[in-house]
């Protein structure tokens, strides 16, 4: 497939938050829904990051880093700007033809 084809990472990040906040009240823990909701405007974050090498062994697959992005979506430490309190990570299909999401969820 041509990279051109591909969704954006910005899109890839938009489309891993609007799937975020529909399933996390059902798949966090009750007090991080709340964290996450009371801090995100101040310290939120979703971004695209280099896609580890340990999706294989959650997906099934070998995943193509160029097919698929993985996307974290937590706080900010606000001491040293890193995203350091991840509620999810999300693994999601580039290919508009072929729509995939897989999500690795906080667990306290």
């Amino acid at each position: 497939m041509e990279t051109s084809n591909l969704i954006s990472y910005d899109d890839v990040i938009d489309a891993a938050y609007d799937i975020f906040l529909e399933m996390a009240s059902e798949s966090l823990e009750p007090v991080d829904v709340i964290l996450f909701t009371a801090q995100f405007d101040d310290r939120g974050a979703a971004e695209a990051v280099e896609t580890r090498d340990d999706w294989g062994s959650h997906v099934g697959f070998d995943v193509d880093k160029e097919l698929y992005a993985e996307v974290r979506i937590g706080l900010v430490n606000e001491e040293n700007d890193q995203l350091d309190d991840v509620f999810a990570r999300m693994l999601i299909s580039r290919d508009p033809e072929h729509k995939f999401c897989h999500i690795l969820w906080k667990r306290d």
